[in-house]
């Protein structure tokens, strides 16, 4: 169990009526949450909301903020989660008679606990409910109303019943203690398995109705603190002139919101373990060359009164360009609830002097027992830490993650008690409070959680500067827990990432591959594939699947026999290419025998593979032939220029049988010759014929 989670619990009660066995659960996740009861035929379920069962969420107005002379408001919510309908009758509504003590007696009470003492206030007629439908009743108790008139300032319990279901949630009566208050929001996306967002993706969340869109919606106009993921803007930037309208839109008004801010992690990759598995520092991108594509970067040509036209030039933005998410405090870390440490406090601090580090006070030693502590901390060995209020910030998520506005306002409710309770202990120092991740928040939650939580009475916002500012207390982080298979998984990633390193210096940019491997890396690191762990172990072994075919990708096509038929010759080896870039390689051979001599290293650079599919490129070996015949065996490897084997070695079997030239040209030369002879000869009897039957002079012819 998470320290975060460890302030949360679970109402079981059961009430019976009859055959039908009720159960109540009021479920609290990953801190006070929302209070739920629910009944079924038959056992308990672990879940919150298990099918079949019957739930009541009882939600205060106003988040349960009742200011003297106001009226208090509540409805009692109930979702009929079975087969059958159920019916209704009346509701009623008690208010404690006291405030709570402390935040103990608080998560008590909405933990299950025993009620304190309370008197009825209202009634209303709850209806009846179909099967999968909800029913509400809702109360009102006036302002001037004795049960409420006069009560002093504090937290009070508040619970409804009706007929075997109950619910309970508090009201607070503002003090108006001054508390400043920081409320910190992360702006993240989906969980990756590649470097940055594609095109497409982008379109979809800063649509209007993409998720994108809807967590700007929410901060625009709060004094939210921004906690941004900078691989974002790295995206739509690295588009360039492609990028989609309303990406290029929605950096540009994430831009010019004034909101204190500061950078995630790339991908908002887990923190805590990447240093639980040992590394010094936690990783950052190295490089997105291969992102970008500088005919999305030229400016339009400018024109000019003279003939010769102007060619435009290329603006390809470097790394921090596309990083850049505005004006921000550096050197913040929010590792994953939870998995935060004294150790990984300490090695941040050593690693980037100044840095601040974001703990829940769930995991500092003064935070236990549902005590209160402040934003500004700091560890005897001199870390800089903002502590942010476990409890709250359970309840904010919940708020954020609301569907229905019955769990939402009992959830804020719930966050608006424990804050009272809190700044009353804050001896006027600032709390901090976050909208916590991973989550999948709504447009109206989200919202609600940032706005309702600084509208409550006594708050005064405050923006990280002043945060890290403010007065520190020395603190003890306690240890949390990193899962091993994330540990693991961080060892895997960086043996992959320094064997794709060793492999890349067959290019003249080797950043073209190690840039978008160490951006891949981060991004499975992330912390929104906390809540798809099947997911997240597929896309790590898709990953180890593609590395090994990157390491592939360049290689010796297996070459044919060859018969060598004279002294000097070349022998042709073919380079295969899958990678979109022209690699460098040396091919380096090695006969088995000195019937051939063989140039040991020949350089090659190999085309890019395109669109229509990979690379051959031939490369020629020169050969000589020695003395004898007789079959040889060439061994073929790759490595790069700098001396790192590439692909697998290959061989090719060469037949020597080079003294056959020189017997050619003998028995050529022995055919000439004898042609030659015979024609002379046959020349030299033609004519001898000839002189024979010529007449001699004098002698009459018969």
């Amino acid at each position: 169990m998470s320290p975060t989670s460890a302030h949360a619990g679970t109402i079981a009660t059961r009430l019976r009526r009859g055959a039908l066995a009720i159960v109540a659960t009021v479920a609290l996740l990953a801190g006070p949450a929302m209070a739920t009861a629910a009944i079924a035929a038959a056992t308990p379920s672990p879940s919150a909301t298990p099918s079949g069962e019957v739930t009541a969420t009882l939600s205060p107005v106003g988040n349960g903020v009742v200011p003297a002379g106001a009226s208090l408001t509540a409805t009692l919510t109930v979702t009929n989660g079975t087969g059958g309908g159920i019916g209704g009758g009346t509701a009623s509504l008690s208010l404690g008679t006291a405030p709570l003590a402390d935040r103990a007696a608080l998560q008590d009470w909405l933990g299950g606990g025993t009620a304190p003492a309370s008197a009825p206030v209202a009634t209303a007629e709850l209806a009846p409910a179909a099967a999968g439908a909800t029913s509400s009743a809702s109360f009102v108790v006036a302002g001037d109303d004795a049960s409420l008139a006069g009560r002093a300032a504090g937290v009070y319990a508040l619970s409804a019943t009706a007929g075997g279901l109950s619910a309970r949630s508090v009201v607070v009566v503002p003090a108006g203690t001054p508390a400043a208050v920081g409320v910190i929001v992360p702006i993240t996306a989906d969980a990756l398995t590649t470097g940055l967002l594609p095109a497409s993706r982008l379109a979809e969340l800063t649509a209007a109705d993409g998720e994108l869109t809807a967590q700007l919606d929410a901060v625009s106009g709060t004094p939210a603190i921004l906690a941004i993921d900078p691989a974002i803007p790295a995206a739509i930037r690295a588009l360039g002139s492609t990028a989609p309208p309303s990406a290029s839109a929605w950096l540009a008004r994430l831009e010019s919101l004034p909101n204190s801010r500061f950078a995630l992690q790339f991908g908002d990759a887990d923190v805590s373990a990447q240093l639980a598995a040992g590394l010094p520092t936690p990783l950052q991108p190295t490089a997105l060359t291969s992102a970008l594509d500088p005919a999305n970067f030229r400016a339009e040509p400018t024109p000019a009164p003279s003939a010769t036209p102007t060619t435009p030039t290329a603006a390809v933005p470097d790394l921090a360009t596309l990083l850049d998410i505005g004006t921000a405090v550096p050197n913040v870390y929010w590792p994953v609830t939870g998995s935060s440490s004294a150790a990984a406090v300490d090695t941040l601090s050593r690693a980037a002097p100044g840095a601040l580090t974001l703990v829940p006070s769930a995991g500092t030693a003064a935070g236990g027992g549902e005590s209160t502590v402040i934003a500004r901390g700091v560890t005897a060995a001199g870390a800089d830490v903002l502590v942010y209020d476990s409890a709250i910030s359970a309840a904010l998520r919940d708020a954020a993650e609301a569907t229905d506005a019955a769990t939402r306002g009992n959830a804020l409710a719930t966050a608006a008690g424990t804050l009272a309770l809190a700044t009353a202990s804050a001896a006027g120092n600032p709390l901090l409070v976050v909208v916590d991740r991973p989550s999948a928040p709504t447009r109206a939650g989200l919202r609600a959680a940032i706005t309702d939580v600084l509208a409550t009475a006594g708050v005064t916002p405050i923006d990280l500067a002043a945060l890290a500012a403010a007065p520190a207390q020395t603190l003890t982080p306690t240890d949390g827990t990193v899962a091993a298979d994330r540990i693991d998984a961080v060892h895997a990633l960086q043996a992959a990432s320094d064997q794709i390193g060793a492999f890349a210096t067959v290019l003249e940019d080797p950043s073209l591959l190690t840039g978008a491997e160490r951006a891949t890396a981060l991004q499975l690191l992330g912390s929104a594939w906390l809540s798809q762990p099947d997911a997240w172990r597929q896309a790590l072994s898709d990953h180890a699947q593609k590395t090994a075919q990157t390491l592939a990708s360049v290689a010796i096509v297996q070459p044919t026999s060859v018969n060598l038929l004279s002294a000097d010759a070349t022998l042709p080896v073919w380079i295969h290419n899958e990678l979109p870039y022209p690699v460098n390689v040396v091919l380096v051979s090695a006969p088995d025998s000195l019937r051939l001599a063989v140039e040991r290293e020949t350089p090659i650079t190999a085309s890019a593979a395109t669109s229509a599919g990979a690379s051959n490129t031939s490369a020629k070996v020169p050969v000589r032939a020695r003395i004898a015949n007789g079959e040889v065996r060439i061994g073929l490897s790759l490595r790069s220029p700098a001396g790192v084997p590439i692909g697998t070695a290959q061989h090719m079997d060469v037949n020597v049988r080079a003294d056959w030239e020189k017997y050619g040209l003998v028995l050529l030369a022995v055919l000439v010759a004898g042609f030659l002879t015979a024609g002379v000869v046959r020349t030299v009897r033609r004519r001898r014929r000839a002189a024979a039957d010529r007449p001699i002079d004098g002698e009459d012819t018969p």
